[in-house]
């Protein structure tokens, strides 16, 4: 009989893990096209912790892909690293993906340098692979952290060896856009342009031809405008806004070349035709954003058309977009745009010269009023963390004292007179016993807990239907066992160090280097009995 129940025990187990496996491949399955429904299955995996090896790297990687296709932040998805490590010399092609989710990760951490290492590595095991593709999205994501950071150099480098791999310019019109746009903002005009031409000349050809006539040749355009060229710059959006008039897909897209003829119009000085531009806008078409700097716009216009300086339309769409705000404040943000659009366009037209000495004076006086400010709030800043560091090392001296006593010098306390085993007991009959001296901390987890303990010099969890607060009370004899948390209880002489990561206190354990938060309320009950311990 007894053989019988033992070889029912291990049959359900191996089903169990067998389903487990089921689910980690059938989400891999899914998860590229249907990262929601992929997620929804790898959260069936009822305790990922007992993964081992490659269904442990498996299952964090699908859990990685899935965050990625439903856009939520990977700072959490830290055990892609342990896949990455996992895979070193075992599986090249997962070694890469391993590589490339590691990188996503880092850059949610805003670790923007081993994001790019980590995208580095998978290029190189991509080339290894002769994956050509695979090397071109991968560079890509380069490119695009380059661009984000505003590196123009990596940005240039990267979007060129794109454009070497893929056979020409002729898909690459997002990069290189990016790129123009990089050179354009670093004043280098003359490589912003000739990057446009490369780009325009496969504007009737490339597989994003909608993509070049929707953004790249109004980009280009608008980059004319901005460098004086208006002649040139209204020519190219006259030329796009009859594209867009002959074209049933892009046919909606010609607001903005009309908002956009409006501005170089007037920038060039002809009213009239600035006006009978902006007369044929359908604001009612246009996206929120654009629409806000149509109305903007609209104001300039009046006020170099008639003098008069009317801003009700455009507080009246404000308060109607922020009606969770007061009215004075969205009539000042209001007010703050159509200042900002006022002097973009107040150089070009026909002001006086004490008032546009009078707009640079006090513009000037706001810029140094701000830096000095923002001077004195970083020198607050950088005190106040270095006496915070300075706090953190004394208390980290006084925790290897007060751990250094309590191993060398038995103190007869009330904790000594307390049993050196403990049994908790919770909200059902479950119980658990364990040595108080091998608890390392407690963390509450919906209606159970999770009590670490050290065995064998390794950390082991078990779980106990109970709250914090029932373990609280069960620990109230032992001094050495404080609360740092909500959900958290910690052995002091289980504590390695004290730090302090992304302005939060935390606590990192012996034996498992886990990482526990401390919550401001609770840092100062830690303090004090570290203080009355010693």
């Amino acid at each position: 009989m007894k053989r019988i129940n033992w070889l029912l025990i291990t049959l359900l187990l191996a089903a169990c893990s067998k389903t487990d496996k089921q689910f980690i491949i059938e989400a891999e399955r899914l998860v590229g096209e249907h990262a929601d429904s992929a997620l929804c299955i790898l959260n069936k995996v009822e305790d990922a912790t007992r993964l081992k090896g490659e269904w442990k790297a498996r299952y964090w990687m699908a859990m990685a892909q899935a965050h990625i296709g439903t856009y939520q932040a990977l700072s959490e998805d830290s055990l892609v690293l342990y896949a990455a490590e996992y895979y070193q010399d075992k599986d090249s092609a997962m070694l890469c993906k391993a590589h490339a989710l590691a990188s996503s990760y880092y850059w949610w951490r805003d670790s923007f340098v081993k994001a790019k290492d980590m995208m580095r590595l998978s290029v190189e095991e991509s080339k290894r692979a002769n994956d050509r593709e695979g090397t071109i999205s991968k560079l890509r994501s380069l490119a695009r952290m380059e661009s984000l950071e505003g590196n123009l150099d990596g940005l240039k480098r990267y979007t060129e060896e794109v454009v070497k791999l893929d056979g020409g310019d002729k898909n690459q019109a997002k990069l290189l856009n990016s790129l123009a746009i990089e050179y354009f903002y670093h004043g280098n005009y003359d490589a912003a342009i000739a990057t446009m031409e490369r780009i325009v000349a496969y504007r009737d050809t490339a597989a994003d031809s909608i993509y070049i006539w929707n953004d790249v040749m109004r980009n280009y355009a608008d980059m004319l405008v901005a460098m004086g060229q208006l002649d040139k710059g209204i020519q190219l959006q006259e030329y796009i806004l009859d594209h867009y008039q002959h074209s049933t897909i892009l046919e909606d897209n010609k607001i903005g070349a009309l908002f956009s003829l409006s501005h170089a119009w007037l920038l060039k000085g002809d009213k009239q035709k600035a006006r009978q531009y902006m007369d044929m806008v359908d604001e009612e078409k246009a996206t929120d954003a654009t629409r806000f700097c149509m109305i903007a716009h609209r104001m300039v216009l009046n006020y170099a058309t008639t003098g008069r300086y009317d801003m009700t339309e455009i507080a009246e769409y404000a308060n109607n977009k922020r009606d969770k705000r007061e009215k004075s404040e969205a009539v000042a943000e209001a007010k703050e745009w159509s200042m900002h659009n006022l002097r973009d366009h107040e150089l070009m037209l026909t002001v006086s010269r004490q008032r546009q000495l009078i707009f640079f004076l006090a513009l000037t006086l706001a810029l140094i009023s701000i830096i000095f400010g923002l001077s004195v709030l970083a020198g607050k800043r950088k005190k106040l963390l270095a006496k915070q560091e300075e706090e953190l090392e004394l208390l980290n001296e006084q925790l290897k004292s007060l751990q250094n006593v309590r191993k060398e010098t038995p103190v007869a306390t009330a904790e000594h007179a307390a049993p050196t085993h403990i049994t908790f007991t919770g909200s059902t009959s479950d119980t658990l016993s364990l040595d108080i001296a091998n608890l390392v901390y407690i963390e509450a987890v919906g209606n159970y807990v999770k009590v670490y303990q050290l065995l064998d010099g390794k950390i082991k969890n078990d779980m106990l239907r109970a709250t914090s607060k029932q373990m609280e009370e069960q620990l109230s004899a032992y001094p050495m066992m404080v609360r740092c948390h909500r959900a958290f209880i910690v052995n002091l002489e289980q504590v390695e160090q004290i730090i302090s990561h992304t302005g939060t206190t935390q606590l990192v354990m012996k034996n498992c280097h886990d990482t526990i938060p401390v919550s401001r309320s609770n840092m100062a009950q830690i303090k004090a009995a570290i203080k009355d311990l010693l």
